[in-house]
């Protein structure tokens, strides 16, 4: 909680900095005597120009700034004009801070407005299907020194019984993440982008414009421990299909990076190098060229405030590829791979993604069915908006992978 107290102070703080430098032009506008949608229609390219500076910032920390300014800026309006209603003389200065907080509220009510359209981008960076029915990616996980406590050789193992059956074992002593999710997407783009070639090489750079992420030194340097963690995963997956089969198969044991170089150019130090050379294992890449794979908006997935709305995000691609609506509380806790004993916490945590992602419009209402002594059994959804465009977006994809004739399955 003190961290989100921290965040939208230092958002509040930006934002009026960059109002207080709006102000002058605003109040010279209210003097020359123009109407209200004038007025509007002068400010609006400076309006404009500040929101793009919060645009970073997540939706749904925006909006419960926009919430708070919103609130202060209705109260402040009434106080005014009551005031002026009852020949009250009112100070200059209450003016004044009564056109900051009106600017602060215009210029977050932009900033939404622009995410919203940027959230609503077509999804073009592909996850091979069998990826997310088997639950690669982790929405939970530990600290570090939990992980090496609770798995002292250093080695992950772990079966996992979601929507389908995954072997999991990862020799560097972590669950693939949310981030990690990003890396592998962004490659399976650049594989695209590289004739999809099994092999294919690339900077980093080129890797962080796919995943929607500003190139730094830090992210850099997560984005090498992230793929050396892919490469040292490797999973069995009990219900792997291939388009063309009838039937489900079970996999053997195989990492789905199959091979990984870094490459050292010059003026780096080995172990901080900045390009790389991949090959996907013979099965992600059969699959991939056979067009089982589905598409999501990175720039919404990266908009998400949780890592289970985020996980549960690249899951509900698939679901409504499927038209699958509902999901068992129980299957969704283990693919998700949500690492607390504590049920009231867990149901918490995937209630609040779920409530993310109707404040998001991926889907525009959910229930909750309780089953004995009132605990939670089922969560039915009903897709959004932006569900809706992804399933449009990837129709052509969804065909291929519902031609077999395992069907649907219910989760």
């Amino acid at each position: 909680m003190e961290g989100v107290r921290k965040k939208m102070k230092a958002i509040r703080n930006s934002l009026r900095q960059e109002v207080l430098n709006l102000i002058p032009v605003y109040t010279n506008l209210k003097k020359m005597n123009l109407s209200i949608d004038d007025i509007d229609k002068q400010i609006a390219p400076n309006i404009q120009q500040s929101a793009k500076k919060f645009v970073r910032h997540k939706t749904m920390q925006l909006k419960l700034e926009f919430t708070y300014i919103g609130q202060e800026y209705n109260q402040m309006g009434r106080q005014i004009n009551d005031e002026e209603r009852n020949n009250i003389k009112i100070d200059e200065q209450k003016y004044l801070q009564y056109s900051i907080v009106e600017l602060e509220y215009k210029t977050l009510a932009k900033a939404l407005e622009i995410k919203k359209i940027q959230n609503r981008n077509v999804p073009d960076t592909p996850i091979e299907t069998n990826l997310i029915e088997h639950g690669l990616f982790s929405a939970g996980s530990h600290t570090k020194k939990v992980m090496r406590k609770k798995y002292s050789t250093g080695v992950v193992q772990q079966t996992r019984n979601g929507f389908r059956r995954l072997t999991y074992e990862n020799s560097a002593g972590v669950f693939l993440g949310t981030f990690d999710a990003r890396v592998l997407a962004g490659l399976t783009k650049l594989y695209f982008e590289n004739g999809m070639q099994q092999q294919f090489s690339f900077n980093f750079s080129e890797l962080a414009k796919e995943m929607d992420t500003v190139p730094s030194g830090k992210e850099y340097m997560e984005l090498h421990e992230s793929l050396k963690n892919i490469s040292r995963t490797q999973i069995i997956m009990e219900e792997y299909y291939s388009p063309g089969n009838k039937v489900r198969q079970r996999t053997s044991m195989y990492h789905p990076i199959d091979t990984l170089t870094f490459i050292l150019r010059e003026g780096e130090e080995e172990g901080k190098e900045r390009a790389a050379t991949v090959s996907f294992h013979n099965l992600i890449h059969q699959s991939l060229q056979s067009g089982n794979f589905l598409s999501m908006n990175v720039v919404l997935f990266n908009d998400f405030l949780k890592p289970t709305t985020k996980i549960l995000y690249v899951n509900l691609i698939n679901s409504a590829a499927q038209n699958i609506t509902s999901y068992n509380l129980e299957t969704l806790t283990q693919h998700l791979n949500l690492q607390t004993a504590n049920r009231s916490l867990l149901v918490s945590n995937i209630l609040e993604a779920f409530e993310e992602l109707r404040n998001m419009d991926v889907i525009s209402s959910y229930d909750v069915v309780y089953g004995p002594r009132k605990s939670v059994q089922f969560i039915n959804f009903v897709p959004g908006d932006l569900l809706q465009i992804q399933s449009q977006a990837s129709q052509g994809k969804s065909e291929l992978i519902l031609t077999h004739d395992d069907g649907p399955r219910p989760h």
